[in-house]
């Protein structure tokens, strides 16, 4: 199963985080002003938008092997 990732190394944590804003899913989370954002991987639809909004192109695609829940759509 698809899922974002966003990497730490390459994440600038501005302040005006359009994955953060934006996700559908609410699946991004901050825990405060100082942390950089990370995806929650139980929320994530792996729609992968948020690659395409991170200007600094922090989004990373990532493949999970599926649990049952998840093969059967719970």
């Amino acid at each position: 199963m698809k899922r974002a990732m966003i990497n730490p190394r390459i994440c600038s944590n501005c302040d005006l985080c359009d994955v953060l804003e934006l996700c559908e899913k609410k699946a991004v989370f901050k825990e405060d002003k100082t942390d950089k954002p990370w995806v929650d991987f139980y929320f994530c639809s792996g729609c992968l938008k948020c690659k395409l909004l991170c200007k600094n192109k922090a989004v990373e695609e990532i493949v999970q092997p599926c649990n049952g829940q998840e093969k059967l759509g719970w």
